[in-house]
């Protein structure tokens, strides 16, 4: 037997289980409606009195039975998070962007690293007060406090070679989870 009929004959099982699996979830008027093939033509291949079902018409048909074949998508689990997760508050909503940046990069650090890093920024503020934001944690207010008492230049320099940081650290948990 050629390929070419072997290949017709696994093309027209196709189409007549894709018809019998489906029957009861789509009528042949829908599916005639949606794939553009007449009903005529569907019933009688539902009745098995046609032998050769032509390529076109297992290319219309096919998109229309295909979810109905497969089984639901399976449920992808989110990606792991690194850091917490987004907070809302108003105060938070009012910040400027590089203010919620910079908490974002800051809550991704371990402790030791976020006194290290408040450190770093208290070394280039000088002495400054913390801010005293109700949505944020006491470290995150003397964050906040040396990094408003910068001029606007050093915050972007801080913040950028804060971001390096962030970035690294993001992408060493990363490959430590695959």
């Amino acid at each position: 037997m050629s390929d070419n009929k072997r290949d017709l004959r696994n093309l027209n099982n196709d189409l007549f289980r894709a018809l019998d699996e489906c029957a009861e979830a789509l009528s042949l008027a829908e599916l005639s409606r949606i794939s553009g093939v007449k009903m005529e033509l569907l019933r009688r291949y539902l009745d098995r009195k046609v032998r050769v079902v032509r390529a076109g018409t297992w290319d219309k048909v096919y998109p229309v039975l295909k979810p109905y074949l497969e089984g639901p998508e399976p449920v992808q689990e989110p990606p792991p998070r690194i850091g917490k997760p987004y907070r809302r508050h108003p105060e938070l909503v009012e910040m400027f962007s590089a203010q919620k940046v910079l908490l974002d990069e800051f809550a991704i650090f371990s402790d030791s690293d976020k006194k290290a890093i408040i450190a770093e920024f208290t070394a280039v503020a000088g002495k400054s007060e913390p801010t005293s934001y109700e949505s944020l944690s006491n470290i995150e207010n003397q964050l906040m406090g040396c990094f408003l008492a910068m001029d606007s230049a050093t915050q972007d320099e801080q913040l950028s070679k804060l971001t390096v940081r962030a970035t690294a650290e993001v992408r060493k948990r990363r490959s430590n989870l695959f």
